[in-house]
């Protein structure tokens, strides 16, 4: 017998060990394309405040609150823009609310991440988010079929991740692999010069306390949370219109995609759901 079959507007299915269920086709629709969020039981790091999947593609939204960090920033006398002859000296910034969107195939940390500001927390997926005026987080142009505010990863070794012993601990791994390079790795041009421009260079004049690192710096001591007034650059998109964008330039169809597998899950499910 065929696992599943169709006879007018009734959809069945058979499970291998014969037990059957059946929907309208219009409610198993409805019920495959709604979005699907899952952990794949890992205990999530902390600050991650929203995720979302279609197919192999697994996206972990992480927010970090307003506060103080001390940067590797390029020197002003550095004898080259970005690589090892590069100089840099410590900065001691404030950013906003930092969002960092994590892009998984399978369980394997994407090369295409992105990073954004925000001036208040995220509370729903129709929040919009802000380009960050940080340099590595780079500006493509044209924009059609790339990040919108790409986080430059040439410095994280795949190896150092696939060498983990199971999948929960390579998504956990690549996350904190991620977040030190946006965050510990050092800000210098390689955005201006191979991307075309970082936000941070876009941004310098949205604010003059943000108009070079070292008004930023004079700006920070005399207020951190000077950084929750200024109006960061607007991407004019939501968090979830930002994550539907990041489907799309990977090929991934409205829906995501699914197989027979999932399709059988879905009516079994919906099955036990019913009240008796």
């Amino acid at each position: 017998m065929d696992p599943i079959t169709i006879e007018g507007n009734e959809v069945h299915a058979v499970s291998p060990e014969g037990q059957t269920a059946t929907m309208t086709i219009d409610a198993l629709l409805e019920e495959v394309n709604r979005r699907r969020m899952t952990s794949r039981r890992i205990v999530l790091p902390d600050g991650i405040k929203y995720l979302d999947s279609k197919g192999a593609t697994t996206i972990w939204v992480h927010e970090t609150p307003p506060r103080v960090y001390n940067f590797k920033w390029i020197a002003r006398d550095s004898p080259a823009r970005f690589g090892p002859e590069a100089t840099y000296r410590e900065v001691r910034i404030a950013l906003p609310y930092l969002v960092v969107l994590a892009a998984f195939e399978g369980d394997m940390l994407s090369p295409q991440n992105e990073c954004f500001f925000r001036n208040a927390p995220l509370n729903d997926e129709t929040d919009e988010l802000f380009y960050p005026a940080l340099l590595n987080c780079s500006k493509f142009t044209p924009p059609e079929g790339r990040p919108l505010s790409w986080i430059c990863t040439a410095k994280i070794s795949p190896e150092h991740v696939a060498r983990c012993r199971d999948a929960k601990q390579r998504m956990r791994t690549g996350f904190q692999v991620l977040m030190k390079c946006l965050l510990e790795s050092g800000f210098n041009y390689s955005s201006e010069e191979h991307e075309g421009s970082s936000w941070f260079t876009e941004s310098t004049g949205v604010d003059r306390r943000v108009a070079t690192v070292e008004d930023w710096e004079k700006a920070t001591a005399n207020d951190p949370l000077f950084v929750l007034d200024v109006d960061w650059l607007p991407t004019r998109m939501s968090l979830r219109q930002v994550i539907d964008r990041m489907y799309a330039y990977r090929g991934i169809p409205d829906g995501g995609a699914l197989g027979l597998g999932d399709v059988m899950r879905v009516m079994f499910n919906r099955r036990r759901r019913k009240p008796k």
